[in-house]
């Protein structure tokens, strides 16, 4: 952040959504000298950050890991007593990550490696400086797969089905690359590969709640309404309404255009958007993997016509009382119900030779806003800049960064900067 602005105090904020966006928020304008009021409809903060109890075990149903690019965050937890502990070994197809993706075709991985980054770092800076340009916006709207296939690196194709599909960020032959690169650099792609992966000893939820501390959260409190017919916004609830001088939303933007008057502009970002269904299930097995912590399966992840398919699991501890070692599951669900899952659950546990004695708990999040490709070849990336700003509303979370939280809190720093430097030059002006 820039150093602290001048009468930044006299500014009052609101923010939307009290879960990794909306806290990271919180705590930059804290830094700036400003108290913001956070809104969250649910009872909870943390948002996808989701971590369940069972005997001295933590189970997280929703956040998962810290990578290489999660500095901040690591920081924040230091400051906050959370301990990190490193994943214990992946396998994908039961061999390490790092030999599945190796044995792609094509000159060695680091070759490989190099290229990816060099190319994705170019398109990246070119969806930053010329977000509109023809060429730009062709090459951002294709597939993942095409991308890749396009520069002929087809270890990182193998790659992808790892650190991309396995982790919920969408199927390589639907998700665009002009989303993939801006998460995928160099330090997640090691981490990745390499397994340099951590988990929150005291889980995800602890941190956020220790991290919210110092905050105004009104919990329970949904924002039923955001007039911004005035001068200044004013946020609706059921039992009140308050003026504030900028809103940051942090809600997925079709949840926003429930809201407020919308502008064709947010409207148009709402429809380029496909919100995807990712459900984690915690299940009881006895005959499951031992001896490493993590599997994927390839079958599942290199084909969306396979649609929740067991992606893969992680083993956790063992409990009498729940039906044995403890697994959480992962599987795309878009267009299925709990009981279709649940079949598939068990019709591909069957497949992969071991059997569940118990279903302990499913969670399905809206997770992944995946940008529709005839979108992005239109200016969605453009748009996303455009609308910063409008009518004193900024907008951060997922839809305009990832479901990283490295990639949220990033963009969650970036908006509070130009928020600020906005309002200020605005007091800057005559009367």
């Amino acid at each position: 952040m820039d150093p602290k602005l001048n009468n930044a105090d006299r500014y009052r904020i609101a923010i939307i959504g009290a879960g990794p966006a909306g806290l990271s928020a919180a705590r930059f304008l804290q830094e700036q000298g400003l108290r913001p009021v956070i809104f969250e409809a649910n009872d909870r903060i943390g948002g996808k950050s989701f971590s369940i109890l069972n005997g001295d075990n933590m189970n997280e149903m929703g956040t998962c890991y810290t990578t290489r690019s999660h500095t901040m965050i690591k920081g924040w937890m230091k400051e906050n007593d959370i301990t990190l502990k490193r994943l214990g070994e992946a396998r994908f197809d039961g061999q390490s990550v790092y030999n599945y993706v190796k044995r792609g075709p094509g000159v060695p991985l680091p070759l490989q490696v190099t290229r990816f980054i060099r190319k994705a770092g170019a398109l990246r800076r070119a969806i930053r400086d010329r977000p509109d340009d023809p060429d730009t916006m062709r090459e951002a709207s294709l597939s993942t797969i095409d991308w890749v296939r396009q520069f002929n690196i087809p270890k990182i194709e193998l790659a992808m089905h790892r650190i991309q599909t396995t982790q919920g960020y969408g199927y390589v032959d639907e998700a665009t690359i002009g989303q993939t690169v801006q998460w995928c650099d160099l330090q997640y792609l090691l981490s990745g590969v390499l397994n340099d992966l951590h988990m929150p000893e005291q889980g995800w939820t602890t941190f956020w709640e220790r991290f919210a501390r110092p905050f105004d959260i009104r919990l329970g409190n949904a924002v039923t309404g955001l007039d911004r017919s005035g001068p200044k916004p004013v946020i609706h609830t059921r039992n009140s309404e308050e003026v504030f001088d900028a809103v940051i939303s942090t809600i997925p933007m079709q949840l926003f255009t429930d809201i407020a008057k919308a502008s064709e502009l947010e409207r148009r970002i709402a429809d380029s958007i496909d919100w995807k269904n990712y459900t984690t299930t915690l299940i009881a097995s006895n005959d499951w993997f031992t001896g490493h912590q993590v599997i994927g399966y390839s079958r599942a992840s290199q084909s969306s016509r396979l649609r929740g398919a067991i992606l893969g699991g992680r083993a956790e501890v063992e409990s009498s009382d729940l039906g044995g070692r403890l697994y959480v599951t992962g599987q795309f669900s878009d267009g299925l119900t709990s009981d279709e899952l649940r079949e598939i659950l068990f019709a591909d546990a069957a497949l992969h030779g071991f059997t569940i004695t118990n279903v302990v708990l499913q969670k399905t999040w809206q997770y992944f806003p995946q940008y529709r490709a005839e979108a992005v070849g239109s200016g969605l990336f453009g748009d996303l800049r455009r609308v910063q700003g409008h009518d004193n509303t900024w907008f951060s979370g997922s839809t305009f960064s990832h479901e990283l939280v490295s990639s949220v809190v990033s963009r969650s720093e970036t908006v509070v900067r130009d928020m600020l430097i906005s309002l200020e030059n605005n007091a800057l002006q005559p009367a």
